[in-house]
C-alpha cells in the first residue's frame, strides 16, 4: 500500500499515515473480504440444500400420489400374463366352451320346440304332417337354427375374451403410465439436485478462492507498504520513516521537500 500523502495547499501540512494504522486496515479489510466471501458461499449453498429438498419432497409426493395406480396396473398385468401363459387367451373356440355357454344352452332347445311346433302346425293344416317335405323342413331348421347359435356363441366367446383382456390391459396401461411419471419425476430430480449441487460445489470453490484472493491482496499492500518505508529510509536515512509508526524523526525531509516546491 502506498504511503498516504495529504496536505493543505496553504498551509503545507503534511501527515504519513501511521504504518500500523495501515496494516490494521490491511489486515481488517482481508478479513471482512474473506468473511464475505464465505458468507456467500454458505447462503448459496443453504440455498443448493433447500432446493434439494423442495425437489426430494416433490418426487415423494409424485410417487406417492401414483402408488395405486402403479400397484393396481401391475396387479392387472401379472393377472393378464398368467391367463396368457395358461393359455385362457388367444386359443381357438371349442366344443366345450360351446357347451360351457349358458345362453346356447338354454336358449337352443326352446328355439327348437318352438320352430318345431310351428313347423308341424303348418304342415297339419295343409294335411302333410308326415310328408317328405314336412321331415325336410324340419332337419333344415334344426341345423340352421343350430349353426345360428353356435355362431352366437362363438361371437359371445371372442367378445367375453376381448372385453377380459381389454380390461386387464388398461389397468395395466395406467399402472406402466403411473410407472413412467414416477420414473420422470425421479429422473428431473436427480437432474436438479446434480445441477444444484454442482453449483454448491462451484459457489464454495469461488469463496475459497475470494478468500484466497482477499489475503493475498492483503499481504501485498503490507509488503508494498514496507518496501517503500524502506525506501524512504534510504533515501532520507536520518529522517526516521518507520515501517512500524510512520515518520519518527525531529525533521522531515520529504515533507522540507514538498513545502519549498509549494505542494
Amino acid at each position: 500500500m502506498i504511503i498516504a500523502l495529504r496536505w493543505g495547499c496553504k498551509s503545507h501540512q503534511r501527515k504519513v499515515s501511521n504504518m500500523s494504522g495501515i496494516a490494521t486496515a490491511v489486515i481488517g479489510g482481508a478479513v471482512i473480504s474473506s468473511m464475505a466471501a464465505g458468507d456467500a458461499a454458505d447462503a448459496q449453498s443453504a440455498s443448493a440444500s433447500q432446493s434439494d429438498a423442495t425437489q426430494r419432497y416433490m418426487y415423494d409426493t409424485t410417487r406417492a400420489d401414483n402408488a395405486p395406480f402403479r400397484e393396481t396396473g401391475l396387479a392387472a398385468n401379472n393377472q393378464l400374463a398368467d391367463l396368457m401363459n395358461s393359455g385362457q387367451f388367444g386359443r381357438r373356440f371349442t366344443q366345450a366352451d360351446l357347451n360351457a355357454d349358458p345362453v346356447y344352452q338354454n336358449g337352443l332347445q326352446f328355439g327348437l320346440n318352438e320352430g318345431t311346433k310351428g313347423i308341424n302346425r303348418q304342415a297339419a293344416a295343409g294335411g302333410s304332417m308326415l310328408s317328405g317335405a314336412t321331415l325336410k323342413a324340419l332337419t333344415r331348421f334344426g341345423n340352421d337354427y343350430g349353426s345360428t347359435k353356435a355362431n352366437e356363441s362363438y361371437n359371445r366367446f371372442n367378445n367375453d375374451q376381448n372385453s377380459q383382456y381389454n380390461k386387464l390391459a388398461g389397468l395395466s396401461g395406467a399402472g406402466q403410465q403411473a410407472t413412467n411419471q414416477i420414473s420422470a419425476s425421479g429422473q428431473n430430480m436427480a437432474n436438479n439436485i446434480s445441477a444444484s449441487q454442482i453449483g454448491a460445489g462451484n459457489a464454495r470453490a469461488s469463496g475459497y478462492v475470494g478468500q484466497a484472493n482477499a489475503w493475498t491482496g492483503a499481504i501485498g499492500q503490507g509488503l508494498n507498504a514496507y518496501q517503500q518505508s524502506n525506501m524512504l529510509n534510504r533515501i532520507f536515512p536520518t529522517a526516521g520513516y518507520s515501517g512500524a509508526t510512520g515518520y519518527t524523526g525531529g525533521s522531515d525531509p520529504m515533507g522540507d521537500f514538498i513545502s519549498s516546491n509549494g505542494w
